[in-house]
């Protein structure tokens, strides 16, 4: 699973291609880390071209969405996939992590 990024400021996007499975989902969390640590305010997870998103990345997700809102910045789930945006639907998490759904 490769990811690019592409940092503007203090954003930084992340763009995350094929399968996130297991594995995939721990080299995405070293990468947010990575992210949070270089003092990234705003972090952008493009998963356009992603194919799949499994419970792990699912969670890594999850995990860092709550805990930059906590410290007062955001990440934000960006251009899903139709097959990652059917696995946030389905789990009700869409509407909070997907940039531009809040209401």
């Amino acid at each position: 699973m490769p990811i690019t990024k592409r940092s503007t400021g203090d954003s930084l996007e992340l763009f995350v291609s094929g399968r996130v499975d297991g594995s995939a989902a721990n080299e995405l969390e070293v990468e947010i880390l990575q992210a949070i640590r270089s003092g990234s305010k705003t972090l952008y997870v493009n998963l356009a071209e992603a194919t799949f998103l499994c419970s792990a990345g699912l969670r890594v997700l999850l995990q860092y969405w709550r805990q930059m809102k906590n410290t007062g910045k955001a990440l934000w789930v960006a251009n899903p996939s139709p097959e990652v945006d059917s696995v946030l639907v389905m789990t009700g998490f869409r509407e909070q992590m997907v940039e531009g759904q809040q209401r």
